[in-house]
Formats: C-alpha cells, sequence, structure tokens
C-alpha cells in the first residue's frame, strides 16, 4: 500500500485555536464585569471534590472576562517597546508560578492585573542560558552583571494578546514503586494556557541602542525557536516550532500521519457527554517511555532500568532531574473527527539528544513502537467501530519510514538485535533482569518484553487502511477492518471484561486492567498488510491459549525462548 496517499488541506494552527477553546461551555451573554482569574480561584469549590477541576474552570470562565485587559497591555507593550515580537504556540504553553491549595501548581499569574503572563525575568533568562554558548563575550555588556551595572536591553513582561487560559491535565499512568512500575492512573488537573499569541517587547536602557536592541531581538527569535519556553518543554509544552537546531544537539525527525476515535486531556468524554478532544504531544512521550521500560526491564535489573529511564526522560520526584532527550511534536490535523469518523493527523516528530548513542536508542523505541502498539486512547488496539457498545475504538498511526514487511529474518536479524544492541550501547546490565511479571487484574505492573512475552506476525491480506473506510458502522466491525488478531481476541473467551462481567480480564484486560495482548495493524507499502500481536506474561494459561489459538500462518519473531 502507498504511503503517498491524499491528504486534504491541513487546518491552519490560527483556525485550530479560534476553534479549539471549547474545552469550558462559553456564556451565551457577554459578561460585562471583569473578573481576573486569579481572583476566581476560590479554594471552596475544591471542599468535598476530589479534583479541583471546578475551580480550574472558574478560573477559565473568569479568564474570558478579560479580553480588554489583555488587549489594552498589548497596546501598553507596544507603545513602550522598540521593537517588539509576535509568536504563536501551537499547542500550550506552561511557565510555572506558586503552589495554591492542596498543593496545586498554579501557573505564573500578574500581581497587580490577575492574569496569566511570562514575567520579565523568565524571558531574559531563557535568552541569556542560550546565548551563552555562542556569544559569551556579549552578554555581560548586553544583559548587565551585579559587579558592572544595568545591561544596555531591557526585556518587558509578555502578555497573551487574547484570553487563553485553559484547564488541562497530567495523567501518569505507570509509576515506580520499590523497584516495580504499577499501574495507577492519577488524573491531576491544571492550568496552562492554549495556542497563546505573546507580544514580547524590548527597549534599550539608557546605555542601550537600537542596535544592541535589535541584536538581542534575534537572539530571542533564535532562542525560542530552539529551547522553547517555560516547562515541559521536552514534552511537547512551550514549542514554537521544530525548525531549528541548536548547537550540541543531534536530531533525527520522523513524519507520521494517526488516525484515532480522540485524545483528550481534562475534557474527556463522561456519562455520555462528547468530550474535547485535542492533539496531545504528551500522549508520544508517555508512548516511548512505556516502550522504553518495556524492553529495558527484560534487560537491566530494575534499579539500573530506573536510574537510565531518568537520566533519558527525566523525574519531578523525590528529586527533579532534566532529561537528556528532547521530544517535539509538529502537527496539523487533516480531518475532524465526530462520533463516526476519526480524527486524522499528520506530522513529525522531532527526536533531540546531546548523546548520539542516547538519540540512537529512543529512535530505535520509536521504530519499535510504530510497529507493535498506538498512541494515546485505544493504543493497545487497530481503529475498529466496537459493538454492542456502538463507537469508535482503538487508533492507527504509522511513520512514513520504517515500515517493516512481515519477512521473519527482517524483524529476528536486523529489526529487533537493533534495537538490543542500542541499549547495551549506553549501558552494559550489572545484574539479573527482575522476572517481569505483568500482574493479575486490579494489580497490573509494566508490562515487559521477557522470556515470558510474545510477539508474533498475522499475515492479513485484505486488511483495510483506515483511510480507505467510508462507513465505519457497516465496515468497522468486520473482519477486514479489525483483522484476524482483533477478530480472535473478541471471541467471549478472550474478550476483555465487559459491562456485564462477562469476558476475560487474564487476556483483554478489564477496567482498570489494561489487555495483556497489544494488536497493531501495519501497511508496509507493496507488501501483504499484517498485525503484530504481542502477549505479556505469555505462560499464563489463557493467554497460551490465545496464542494456540492464532492462525496457523502466523510468524513467530518473539517467543518464549527468545
Amino acid at each position: 500500500m502507498s504511503n503517498n496517499r491524499h491528504h486534504p488541506t491541513p487546518i491552519s494552527a490560527a483556525t485550530m485555536r479560534a476553534t479549539a477553546r471549547t474545552n469550558h461551555p462559553q456564556p451565551t451573554v457577554k459578561k460585562q464585569r471583569i473578573t481576573p482569574p486569579l481572583q476566581a480561584l476560590n479554594h471552596t469549590l475544591y471542599i468535598g471534590k476530589p479534583t479541583a477541576q471546578a475551580a480550574l474552570n472558574a478560573a477559565v470562565d473568569a479568564d474570558d472576562t478579560c479580553e480588554s485587559v489583555y488587549e489594552q497591555l498589548t497596546q501598553k507593550t507596544k507603545s513602550l517597546a522598540t521593537e517588539t515580537l509576535t509568536i504563536e504556540f501551537p499547542w500550550r504553553l506552561r511557565v510555572g508560578g506558586t503552589r495554591g491549595f492542596n498543593d496545586l501548581l498554579l501557573p505564573v499569574f500578574h500581581p497587580v492585573y490577575g492574569i496569566p503572563y511570562i514575567p520579565a525575568s523568565s524571558l531574559k533568562g531563557m535568552v541569556l542560558a542560550w546565548a551563552r554558548t555562542d556569544y559569551p563575550d556579549q552578554i555581560n555588556r548586553l544583559f548587565g552583571t551585579l559587579d558592572q551595572g544595568i545591561g544596555c536591553v531591557q526585556f518587558l513582561d509578555a502578555f497573551p494578546t487574547r484570553p487563553s487560559l485553559s484547564v488541562d491535565m497530567a495523567n501518569p499512568q505507570w509509576h515506580w514503586q520499590n523497584h516495580r512500575v504499577n499501574y495507577k492512573p492519577e488524573p491531576h488537573a491544571l492550568l496552562s494556557m492554549e495556542m497563546p499569541e505573546l507580544v514580547i517587547g524590548l527597549a534599550p536602557t539608557r546605555r542601550g541602542n537600537s542596535e544592541d536592541v535589535k541584536l538581542v531581538k534575534g537572539w530571542l527569535e533564535k532562542a525560542l525557536a530552539v529551547s522553547g519556553l517555560g516547562s515541559r518543554v521536552s514534552a511537547g509544552y512551550g514549542r514554537t516550532n521544530l525548525t531549528e537546531k541548536q548547537k550540541g544537539w543531534l536530531k533525527k525527525t520522523y513524519p507520521f500521519q494517526l488516525w484515532t476515535a480522540g485524545m483528550y486531556g481534562a475534557f474527556a468524554p463522561t456519562n455520555g457527554e462528547k468530550g474535547t478532544p485535542e492533539f496531545r504531544p504528551t500522549a508520544v512521550r508517555g508512548m516511548l517511555r512505556y516502550w522504553f521500560r518495556a524492553i529495558a526491564l527484560g534487560l537491566y535489573p530494575p534499579q539500573q532500568c530506573q536510574h537510565l529511564e531518568a537520566t533519558l526522560f527525566g523525574t519531578l520526584e523525590p528529586t527533579s532531574q532534566w532529561g537528556s532527550l528532547r521530544i517535539g511534536v509538529d502537527w496539523e490535523e487533516d480531518k475532524p473527527g465526530d462520533n463516526y469518523h476519526p480524527h486524522v493527523y499528520q506530522g513529525k516528530i522531532c527526536l533531540e539528544a546531546q548523546n548520539k548513542k542516547h538519540l540512537s536508542l529512543i529512535c530505535r523505541v520509536l521504530e519499535l513502537a510504530s510497529h507493535l502498539g498506538g498512541i494515546g486512547k485505544g493504543s493497545r488496539r487497530p481503529l475498529h467501530w466496537n459493538e454492542p457498545y456502538p463507537g469508535l475504538r482503538g487508533c492507527h498511526w504509522q511513520l512514513t519510514k520504517p515500515q517493516l514487511s512481515s519477512r521473519p529474518k527482517t524483524w529476528q536479524i536486523e529489526f529487533l538485535p537493533a534495537i538490543q544492541k542500542a541499549f547495551l550501547a549506553v549501558e552494559t546490565p550489572e545484574g539479573v533482569p527482575g522476572n517481569g511479571n505483568p500482574g493479575k487484574p486490579g494489580g497490573r505492573y509494566q508490562d515487559v518484553l521477557n522470556n515470558n512475552a510474545c510477539i508474533y506476525l498475522v499475515p492479513c491480506p485484505k486488511l483495510q487502511h483506515p483511510e480507505d473506510i467510508r462507513d465505519w458502522r457497516r465496515d468497522g466491525i468486520t473482519s477486514q477492518v479489525r483483522g484476524k488478531a482483533l477478530t480472535l481476541l473478541y471471541e467471549p473467551r478472550f474478550k476483555g471484561v465487559n459491562k456485564q462481567g462477562e469476558g476475560n480480564a487474564n487476556v483483554g484486560g478489564k477496567l482498570e486492567t489494561p489487555s495483556y495482548v497489544v494488536i497493531k495493524s501495519n501497511f508496509p507499502e507493496g507488501k501483504t498488510p499484517y498485525q503484530t500481536v504481542t502477549v505479556f506474561g505469555a505462560n499464563q494459561s489463557s493467554r497460551a491459549a490465545f496464542i494456540q489459538a492464532l492462525p496457523k500462518d502466523s510468524i513467530p519473531v518473539w517467543t518464549t525462548s527468545s
């Protein structure tokens, strides 16, 4: 199947921005009174509720009343500055401030206006950090020092040009505890700026001139392009684009396409509500972290794996640590989805590292992940239509390259050994790996590609690509869309437990228990389509029975003897 599929004209960032702020219902009557969002953060809205989302919703509503404040502050910046830079962020921006009630992490709010903003000190610090590498001889004169006094250029506080405050969600699902990774989703609502547009102003001090300001403006543009702004840049926040390469960083970019029933942040579908989908770069990072552990825990002792994960991806607790990797995503929505059609995205995933071996390792993880599973919601299933509870389930994504065929030699002699080699080039195992037990229903642990896991390639000559499906309600339930492996998994003896308590949680999983089987449809160009079937804890009797029931022409490329 060709990769050169037709794509409709992508939706621009401006159009996306105009339609994206539907997270929280907007009032039908224009509000007259201006209420700063900081003032609206009332802790009483949190009392007795499992999350702070009600209080955060109130702050978002209040932010919508402040449009005139943003307009006035934007004009004030333009009048005070001799040079301005207007910058758009295609996703979200987080600049951490203080901890509010119940340790709620809040963005920086202006102490007078009570709206989110970027302090001048944050902007200056970002540019200074970037310039130290290439322009060490000029930074003291331009930015000033304690000994030499003020510099030549001053930064002004930067404000969004319009309301952009939005409820966001962080939902870590896998957690290290006692040298074991437990499955325990912990959603945390927070505030971030969604697709903001900032006007950043620069002006000379009494020691500077217009040429100094123009020079620093150029540095500012470079710093934003290569470093991003704010916190969690490595997870996709605060990125302006992926076009610039920072000195000292290595980079590799992978074009991708995604068909999904929907990614969701704070406003996921509940109780029949539609929800508000958005592409979330954090899902890409989470996917890479999951498959990194699946491989690393099969090679290293748990303590060594945890240390290597922290080295690559960084940590937040118990001590904060910067990771050696940065993951950026640039994307456009080709087709907005609905209840009966998938959301379709295309873009590129950018992997960056300062260490060549670290970059090689994470590239191999991405390539493996693109063949074994999905991204975000429904990552363990191909995209299909579900019955008797109707709706789209699963997802499908693919990299433009590589797209592996189902040829056994490609997997067993070339691809899988190359992945292991990339890990061992970074660190040699310092002991014996753990048992890698994926746990029982209700007590799931991290899945591990070890000698109790299997990967099979299931040829599916008539498998239909999601782009070729016109009527998902009619065609999405057929074996040509579900594929042979998913059709088998949906048999009553293997299917996950449903609302009536019917099914097999030891194979298909259930609520709070992810499936032990991951199925991915693959469409290599010019080759026979196939599905990869990954089974964790394959020595368990029900899962062993599922493996035995796979089609006879299935190709084992990773078995319990591997």
